[in-house]
């Protein structure tokens, strides 16, 4: 059964600091953890515009689960993470066990082929660093599977963003600011803590 949870915006950030973390990124799926204070952040602007209670969410590219979870513990009616990692996915069911919760699904996929219809999407998918764009079809299935879309980016990227999402039939309604601090975890890393400038985008889907 579903605990219902009543949890401060530091209460969430503190639960979301307990979790597991993914052992061994892998460099070309760039899998950098949202901060638990971003998340946090991010999950309360959702609840505040009626985006998690009794929603049906996804997280795409969930890596440990943590927007999943942290709707679920914020009163989301079911939670779906999908990650093409088999071992993010294990982390996540593991995470799922430590706070108790049962109204969450993770699967191990490629988020092109989720095809479910939710509420809302949360993802933090990849800035493209790796490879050029990679953040594009995340975008792209967002905006086809639910009309509400969280989705972080490197700053600078904000016209071409909102641009690509208007391909889609998305429209920003809201864009804020936010940092990333990366900890040196690649052989490519120089510094043993970069910090990277975000900006996340709400996007609802235009229905015709």
């Amino acid at each position: 059964m579903r605990k219902k949870w009543s949890l401060s915006k530091k209460q969430l950030e503190i639960t979301l600091q307990s979790l597991e973390q993914l052992p061994n990124p892998k460099p070309e799926l760039e899998q950098y953890s949202t901060p638990p204070s971003l998340a946090a952040e991010i999950l309360y602007m959702a609840l505040l515009m009626g985006d998690i209670e009794e929603r049906i969410v996804a997280d795409l590219g969930c890596g440990t689960g943590t927007f999943a979870l942290g709707a679920s513990l914020m009163g989301a009616k079911e939670a779906i993470g999908i990650d093409i990692d088999p071992k993010a996915i294990v982390t996540s069911w593991r995470n799922a066990d430590l706070l108790g919760l049962d109204n969450v699904r993770f699967y191990v996929a490629d988020i092109l082929e989720f095809n479910e219809r939710v509420d809302v999407v949360f993802q933090n998918p990849p800035f493209g660093v790796q490879r050029r764009h990679a953040d594009v079809p995340f975008l792209e299935k967002a905006l086809s599977t639910s009309n509400v879309v969280y989705t972080i980016h490197k700053r600078g990227n904000e016209d071409f963003i909102t641009d690509l999402a208007h391909k889609y039939g998305g429209r920003a309604t809201n864009i804020i600011r936010g940092t990333i601090k990366i900890p040196k975890i690649f052989e490519f890393h120089k510094k043993k803590w970069k910090m990277v400038e975000v900006s996340i985008f709400r996007f609802v889907r235009e229905v015709n």
